[in-house]
């Protein structure tokens, strides 16, 4: 959905458009395209008045995976979606619209132009932008895809129809989201009538431009923008504009509907769309109604057995579908009393547009093939044209005189789900192609309730090629800051080929990182930097101590660590004379014996073997992406390593904070982080505090049951709104399945998978992955981590590349 401009902000081209649009609907309407538009007035927020007692409301919802779920899964959505159809009281029509909208396909692929830059990359740019196009269009279906329910009441005012429209839409909105995971947005005026112009102006390129002010001060109504140049209606069918459109009448001579009939009119990407008008019967009504039929054919079977008998046949010999309209009418009727259903009258129509007599005709043909077989009988409108395109329109108005009643069950078996689709704007990174759909997967992390990530997969299966494609896309996209934790050295070739920053911590290293760096900014209330940096220290020392420190020694270290940083911020401060771990042991050493456990442990770190965390920051750490490689860290260090990592992550953030700019960080061998109670704990925080402080954390790990060591930990798994789950291992496999409740026809995409498939949680949207990258481009040698295929860097004394080759086998 565009955003909604104010007059200001629409430019000079955008008003003489407008005005020649609206200049070329006065003259060339034929058959007074606005008069037919059923209704009165839209307002900004929503409220469509169609006449002097009937106002309506329209909610857009998206589609959730279906047929990837088990039965008994399939059972449960079936179930929440009957339930939200049995909301709708006798005082409440709806419509149910399920639409085929032609593609743009040049104003979809310009999303994936990148701007250039003032550096050194745009080639590459260039590279990776041609490859998204390239995907887009492997992948590119004429038709999207749009779901609609509208509903309308009967109100003497705007005010009270308002306040009764807006409590439906809410409950309504709630049973799509909450009970069926479904996408959910009710529409405002500006973006209804835009759903009624892509509608009306099927195969037009040109965009909606609306805006509420030009439309009241140029003296036109909202119809005028939304309505085609031309229509003109006749017996079975109309031209409008450009292009023939016809409208047909389906009844269904069986109620035994298959739960695939949607997907059998809509799955064949042409320009065809289904409404089911309902109106609820009252229960009162419906037990009448469905009694008296029963009594009828009760009549009817009496009369066959009486003539069976003067015929000398057997009266038990019955008409097995007269038995059987028998039966369902007996159970119709335990089930409204039960309240398991409800009795409805629905109007069915089906709807095709078409460029040429040649599709027309073949999608005529092919309405009447799926029709046929799913029971049904095709009747065309005759003469009643208007009132059918009027009818599949997303305004829940219905003055076709055709009807038949039907249950719950029935409607529900016009099921508008099948897989989930993501494809967000220009922001949005590649995750890979929907095996589903053959779709991309466009994702833009930022939109989530948390950013937060998980990617997980067996070694070998993608994980750090998936990892580097999003760094390498942030880098080339967006402003962002990239920080790295490589404990394998995998990620140097791609940092190195970025301009980025890489800092090998080791003992042999003359690039060093200060872990008591501190950033002093108080952003708000909540903000203390030496309460947290105090707390970061804590966590040190118990890792240094191996264990729990008791609290008597916590709060003298706090008041040594509190002291520190006042007279560094007292004493003019620098990053010359920013306090080193040999300036925290010289305070614990004077804090007398209470401490001196912690003091003697810390001293291996400032004057022993392991002091290489005790000197200032030496390296450039202003850079854009930063990368510590701790490859080289014994097993001792390294958790002490990632860390200090974590730390330096934190005042990134801090720094960026401020400058309202998203700091993405990487934490590959995420479970060495979650072995040691500290690290975890610190790590918890992060996942916790990050989003509202702009950083957005992802962390890459094979061993998913490390999550389920403790709580606190597997509280990661709770809030990492986006999961990327590649070839897993059995017990990791029922893991994810049990926590994410994943289907066993889903489970498939991670059991045995090739590298580079998996499966992705995008919130609530689950969907299956494939990425097929194109191994002949640059953007492949720096991302993969195969030996054979590798990129390999030659450093000079300087540490500058002086030379870049691709290995091959």
């Amino acid at each position: 959905m565009s955003k909604e401009k104010t007059t200001q902000q629409l430019s000079k081209e955008e008003i003489a458009e407008l005005k020649k649009r609206l200049a070329n609907l006065q003259k060339e309407t034929t058959d007074s395209t606005q008069s037919f538009l059923p209704f009165a007035r839209m307002t900004p927020d929503g409220i469509c008045q169609l006449d002097n007692d009937n106002f309506a409301r329209c909610i857009e919802f998206g589609d959730i995976n279906y047929f990837d779920k088990d039965i008994d899964e399939q059972s449960i959505v079936y179930s929440a979606y009957c339930e939200l159809l049995s909301y709708f009281d006798s005082e409440i029509k709806f419509q149910l619209l399920y639409e085929n909208h032609k593609s743009n396909k040049d104003y979809f692929i310009q999303n994936f132009d990148i701007p250039e830059q003032n550096d050194d990359f745009n080639e590459i740019r260039q590279e990776y932008s041609d490859m998204l196009k390239d995907k887009y269009l492997e992948g590119f279906k004429y038709i999207r895809k749009k779901r609609y329910i509208c509903f309308k009441i009967a109100s003497q005012d705007l005010k009270t129809a308002r306040f009764k429209l807006n409590e439906i839409a809410e409950e309504v909105s709630s049973m799509l989201s909450k009970s069926l995971k479904a996408d959910v947005k009710t529409l405002d005026g500006k973006e209804w009538l835009e759903a009624l112009y892509e509608t009306l102006n099927p195969y037009s390129t040109d965009p909606f431009i609306f805006d509420w002010k030009y439309c009241s001060k140029s003296g036109h109504s909202p119809k005028d923008f939304v309505a085609p140049p031309s229509v003109k209606f006749k017996k079975n069918e109309f031209m409008l504009s450009d292009c023939k459109g016809s409208v047909q009448y389906i009844e269904l001579i069986t109620d035994q509907i298959s739960d695939n009939i949607l997907a059998d009119y809509l799955d064949n990407n042409d320009m065809i769309s289904l409404s089911v008008q309902v109106t609820s019967i009252d229960t009162v009504d419906a037990l009448k109604i469905t009694k008296s039929a029963l009594t009828d054919l009760e009549a009817k079977k009496i009369d066959n057995q009486q003539k069976a008998l003067q015929s000398g046949y057997d009266p038990d010999i019955m008409s097995p579908d007269l038995l059987a309209f028998i039966d369902e009418l007996k159970s119709s009727i335990d089930q409204l009393n039960s309240k398991e259903e409800k009795l409805y009258l629905v109007t069915i129509l089906v709807r095709n547009f078409a460029k040429t007599q040649k599709q027309f005709t073949n999608q005529r043909d092919y309405i009447r093939r799926i029709t046929q077989k799913n029971g049904g009988i095709l009747f065309p409108l005759q003469y009643m044209q208007r009132q059918g395109l009027v009818a599949t329109l997303p305004l829940c108005v219905n003055n076709v005189p055709i009807s038949r009643t039907i249950n719950t069950s029935s409607i529900a078996a016009f099921l508008p789900f099948k897989s989930n689709e993501l494809m967000h704007g220009t922001n949005a990174v590649y995750y890979g192609i929907n095996p589903a759909t053959n779709n991309m997967i466009l994702g833009d992390r930022t939109r989530l309730p948390n950013p937060n990530a998980l990617v997980l997969g067996f070694p070998g299966s993608g994980k750090s090629f998936s990892v580097k494609r999003e760094i390498l896309d942030r880098f080339l996209k967006s402003t962002a800051d990239i920080v790295i934790c490589d404990p394998e050295g995998e990620y140097y070739p791609l940092v190195n080929t970025l301009g980025g920053q890489v800092i090998p911590i080791n003992a042999n290293s003359d690039r060093h990182i200060n872990p008591l760096d501190i950033v002093y900014q108080v952003v708000d209330d909540d903000d203390d930097p030496i309460s947290d940096k105090s707390n970061f220290i804590l966590s040190m020392l118990e890792l240094i101590c191996g264990g729990q420190i008791l609290s008597d020694a916590k709060s003298v270290i706090d008041q040594c660590v509190v002291r520190m940083y006042q007279d560094f911020l007292n004493n003019d401060p620098s990053p010359e004379k920013m306090p080193i771990l040999s300036d925290l042991l010289e305070r614990l050493r004077k804090a007398g014996p209470v401490v001196k456990q912690v003091a003697d442990s810390l001293s291996m770190y400032v004057t022993g073997s392991q002091k290489v965390f005790n000197h200032r920051t030496n390296v450039d750490l202003s850079n854009r992406i930063v990368c510590f490689d701790i490859k080289k860290l014994g097993s001792q260090l390294k958790p002490l390593g990632m860390l200090i990592v974590q730390e330096f992550v934190w005042n990134k953030v801090s720094e960026n904070r401020e400058k309202k700019k998203s700091t993405y960080y990487y934490i590959d061998e995420f479970h060495l982080l979650l072995r040691e109670a500290q690290t975890a704990k610190y790590s918890v925080e992060i996942w916790k505090r990050f989003r509202k402080w702009g950083g957005i954390p992802t962390g890459i790990t094979q061993n998913v049951k490390d999550f389920l060591l403790s709580p606190e930990v597997e509280n990661i798994f709770d809030n990492s709104a986006f999961v990327y789950m590649l070839n897993q291992a059995p017990g990791d496999r029922d893991i994810l399945s049990q926590k994410f409740g994943i289907s066993e026809k889903m489970q498939k995409y991670i059991t045995n998978a090739k590298p580079g498939c998996g499966i992705i949680k995008f919130d609530s949207i689950m969907l299956p992955f494939c990425d097929r990258f194109p191994q002949d481009s640059k953007m492949y040698q720096l991302l993969t981590t195969k030996p054979t295929e590798a990129i390999t860097t030659k450093k000079a004394e300087g540490g500058g590349i002086i030379a870049k080759e691709t290995v091959t086998a």
